[in-house]
This record gives structure tokens, C-alpha cells and sequence, in this order.
């Protein structure tokens, strides 16, 4: 292979100068990718491009542009793979690799990634792969692959530049088209804050649950309207709602959240509405969170812990997009999202009167249901191995071994998310190698399947026990359990020494002389 490589040097360095003449992505990629598809001699070869929130988008298919080619999200199979480890990788069997599970392709039955990197940064990857042909990949395909990129040094440098320029360039546009429309809106009596801008972060887990959330999540988002999130505590309804946010047309405005039960009424209205003190000419302003948000979104955790009187406040806001602040006596303008959640069923707390069945009209324009954990074991292992990597350098990674993925998925997760992203943190600090062991997880989760299969097991046992049967084993394990003590064991069973012997006898347990 290696051999060809020289063979072909006319020809790479031929594309070398097209390349080196190009700085549209659009027109350098698929001369790339035709140069690379030939030589390979493969049935497709994709390049996806790293875009700026660190998805990829395919941009070549077999050396012709793709315009409105597919993206996949941060970290998603193959290509997430060799963005994280800056490694090629290949399998000829994708069937059975779970690195393809989640970006698998109809038909493909081996595939060869590549990243295309420069100075350490990957500005895109290169997927070679074969349906019909029978060729196999191996380590000759990989270095072969790297050696023509290597040749392509220059362009590829250039490239690199081009992209990061285009990228700042997009960024400071966007941060001019923001201060244009600050300034536009505080000429109109409404003032916006971008301080509080979020970035979004990746839900972890590909089960069909959580795949037909993410889709209405996203329709949710380009709906513009309030929204309720319910489900058990930890399942992560603020990360779904965070979400929502940064898909929409407020994403580049502030998202803010506080906890409802965290904070007494009072406490709580001074942080949602904001307030005023001081004398007429020397009015001292506090902004709530409302006029934080202003142009943005704010969630509410836990609504249901509102009192009657801060909902009703948060009604009048929701229908006149006006408050007041605490103290205050002229009203404030803002736009705002309001996210909620609640871990209660409000239709009951309608019922019992502890919830205003107009605010509840107000906020749950769009439900969204988060399924605890044990609705999405298939998530479990993907959830868990996010966590036990999230923000580690690609040496420090650690894997879980088969065992501990069995305790996970067999645990019942009372704490959801919330509590298993805690279990691998703490697993790993634990662990001193790079696999994490069964002894590595917290005596919670090891021990509660043993716990269970005990109990099934006694229930299933003593079900199919005659009551003479239960007497006995009863009788049995009180005396093992006294040390064979015969007058302590009758006085704890509630009956005679001699009656205790008879059932002994009629056990076949002594003979017919008693024992001392």
C-alpha cells in the first residue's frame, strides 16, 4: 500500500496545488475525497465536516459535494469516536461493533475512520467503506490513508486557518446582530441581557424513549411557547429544558433557573420579580429574574411549591408580559419563555385547590413526560460511560467492565440520572486501573439485586410450603439461631419445652430418650 502511495506522489501532489488554491470547504473536500475514494478503491467514502458546536455534517460523498448531506450529533459513533481519541479506527464487522450502534448505515459491513487533523485540532473525518466489495481493512489502509494526508500538509494548514476565521468571523457577526437589537429594544422601554447565555449540553442515551422525547423537545423549541416538564427528581428535566432553549430563536438570550422549594415565598418573589427600596429620589433597583431573562427563557423547578399568591403573580405576568417588583409601584416590561416542572401531577393539586387551574392552562401549552431511568435501561451503559469520562483527557479514560454494566442495569435507580452520574464519579476515583470493577461501585447498588433475588426467592420457597413445612422451618431456624438452646427456643416460640421436643421427635430430629 505504502508502495502505491509512491506511485501515486504526481497525482497527490497535483491535488496538492487545486487544494492549496481552494478555501471553500465546499470544492476542497470533495477533491480530497475523490483523490482518497480512488485510491482506496471502496463502495462509498464519506467526509463529514466538524462543525462550530462540534457536531459533524457530510459534506462529500465519493470525491461529489453533498449540500444538504446529514449531521450527527457531538460524540455520535465513529466519527465521534476518532474526534475523541484523534485516532483512526476500523472494523470489519459493524454489525457487531457497538461503536456503530448509534450511527450505523444500512448495508455497510466494514468501515475505516480517519481524522483529518492539523496542529491537534480535527477539522473533519474521512469514512471509507465497504458494502458489496469483500475488502477488509488493516493497519496498511490506515497508515497509507495518514501518509497521503501528510502530503497534503499545506492545504490542509490553510484549511484549518480558513475555518477558525470563518467560524470568529460568524461568532462576531452574531454578537453584532445581538447589540444591534439590544440597543433597538432599549430605545423601546425593554431591556435585554445576554449575560446569562448558555451553551447546550449533549443528552447522553439512544433508546427509542428518549429519542422520541428529544424529537418533541425539538418541536417544542421551534413552537415558541410555554412548556411543563414532568417526571420522578434526577431524571434531568432541566437539561431537556435547556435544550428547548438553545434550539430556538432566544438561544442566543439568557436562560435562568431557580428551585421553587428552595426559598421561602417571600424570598422567592424578591428572585423571580425583582425589588425596590429606599426613598422617592433615592430608589434602590434589584433586578428579578424576569428582567434577567428578558429575550430568553427562565425555568421554574418544582412549580407545584409555589403559593397561591406567587402563582397568581406569575399568572398576570404570563398574560400581560408585565410585573411588578417587590416594593415597587410602576410595572416592568419583559419577554420571557417560561419552561416549569414539577415532580406532582398538577391536575390533583387543581383538585385539592393548591394549584390555579388557569396558571396550569398558562404553562402546559406542551408536556413533556422524562421517563426515570428504569424506563430506559438500554441507556444505562451509554449514560454511565459519559460520566465516568465527561471532561477527561483521552489517557486518562477509564471503560466499565461487563460485571459493573450488569449491576447498573439490574439497580432500581430511586435517584435516576442525578444518582448514577454520582455512583460512576465516585466509581471512579475508586478505581486504580483504567477498567472499573464490580467492587468499585457504592454497597447500594451491589447489594440491592442480592437483596431482591433473596426475597423472590423465599417468596417463590415458602409459596409451595405446606403449614406443617412452614412450622418447621420456622422452629429450625430459631433453634440454629439460639445455638441449639432448647428452653430458650421454646420460650421464644411461645410454647412448652415438652411441646417443643414432641416436634423435634416428630421431625426426626432426636430420638425417643429426651436430651438434657
Amino acid at each position: 500500500m505504502m508502495d502505491s502511495v509512491a506511485k501515486n506522489l504526481t497525482k497527490i501532489q497535483e491535488i496538492s496545488s487545486i487544494l492549496l488554491s481552494s478555501l471553500d470547504e465546499s470544492v476542497f473536500f470533495p477533491h480530497l475525497g475523490k483523490l482518497l475514494h480512488d485510491f482506496i478503491g471502496v463502495d462509498k467514502t464519506l467526509i463529514y465536516l466538524v462543525q462550530e458546536n462540534g457536531s459533524v455534517k457530510v459534506i462529500s460523498k465519493n470525491g461529489k459535494q453533498v449540500k444538504k448531506g446529514i449531521t450527527l450529533e457531538k460524540g455520535v459513533g465513529p466519527s465521534g469516536h476518532v474526534i475523541r481519541t484523534k485516532r483512526p479506527y476500523f472494523s470489519n464487522n459493524t454489525e457487531r461493533d457497538p461503536l456503530f450502534a448509534d450511527a450505523k448505515e444500512e448495508g455497510v459491513r466494514a468501515e475505516l475512520a480517519i481524522p483529518v487533523l492539523h496542529e491537534g485540532i480535527v477539522i473533519a473525518t474521512i469514512h471509507f467503506q465497504c458494502i458489496e466489495s469483500e475488502k477488509e481493512f488493516g493497519r496498511d489502509d490506515m497508515t497509507a490513508v495518514l501518509e497521503i494526508l501528510n502530503e497534503l500538509h499545506h492545504p490542509l494548514a490553510n484549511m484549518k486557518m480558513y475555518l477558525a476565521a470563518k467560524h470568529l468571523n460568524e461568532s462576531l457577526l452574531r454578537q453584532i446582530e445581538l447589540k444591534e437589537k439590544e440597543i433597538e429594544e432599549k430605545g423601546s422601554g425593554i431591556v435585554a441581557n445576554t449575560s446569562f447565555k448558555i451553551i447546550e449540553k449533549e443528552i447522553a442515551g439512544k433508546s427509542e424513549t428518549m429519542k422520541r422525547l428529544i424529537h418533541l423537545a425539538d418541536k417544542v423549541a421551534a413552537a415558541d411557547v410555554n412548556a411543563l416538564m414532568i417526571g420522578e427528581r434526577g431524571v434531568g428535566k432541566e437539561m431537556v429544558a435547556r435544550r428547548v432553549h438553545c434550539r430556538s430563536k432566544r438561544a442566543e438570550h439568557s436562560f435562568l433557573s431557580i428551585d421553587c422549594s428552595a426559598l421561602d415565598e417571600l424570598a422567592l418573589e424578591r428572585e423571580i420579580f425583582g425589588e425596590e427600596n429606599g426613598s422617592f429620589q433615592d430608589v434602590r433597583v434589584r433586578n428579578g429574574l424576569l428582567e434577567l431573562a428578558n429575550g430568553g427563557t427562565l425555568f421554574l423547578n418544582n412549580i407545584d411549591r409555589l403559593t397561591l399568591h406567587l402563582q397568581s403573580k406569575i399568572y398576570n405576568f404570563i398574560n400581560e408580559k408585565m410585573a411588578f417588583r417587590v416594593g415597587g409601584h410602576m410595572p416592568y416590561r419583559a419577554d420571557v419563555r417560561l419552561m416549569v416542572s414539577s415532580t406532582k401531577d398538577l391536575n390533583e393539586l387543581v383538585a385539592k385547590g393548591e394549584f390555579r387551574e388557569d396558571l396550569l392552562f398558562n404553562v402546559n401549552t406542551m408536556v413533556l413526560k422524562i421517563p426515570s431511568l428504569r424506563e430506559r435501561v438500554e441507556d444505562i451503559e451509554t449514560l454511565a460511560t459519559y460520566f465516568l469520562n465527561l471532561h477527561k483527557k483521552a489517557e486518562e479514560q477509564k471503560s466499565l467492565s461487563p460485571g459493573v454494566v450488569k449491576a447498573l442495569k439490574e439497580y432500581n435507580w430511586p435517584g435516576n440520572v442525578r444518582e448514577l452520574q454520582n455512583v460512576i464519579e465516585r466509581a471512579y476515583i475508586l478505581s486504580d486501573g483504567m477498567i472499573v470493577e464490580r467492587d468499585h461501585l457504592a454497597d447500594s447498588v451491589t447489594e440491592s439485586r442480592i437483596e431482591e433475588e433473596t426475597e423472590d426467592e423465599d417468596v417463590v420457597r415458602y409459596s409451595e410450603m405446606t403449614l406443617d413445612e412452614l412450622e418447621k422451618r420456622h422452629i429450625c431456624l430459631t433453634l440454629e439461631h439460639l445455638g441449639g438452646n432448647k428452653t430458650k427456643t421454646a420460650k421464644m416460640l411461645g410454647i412448652t419445652v415438652k411441646t417443643l421436643y414432641n416436634k423435634l421427635h416428630s421431625y426426626g430430629m432426636i430420638g425417643n430418650q429426651q436430651e438434657a
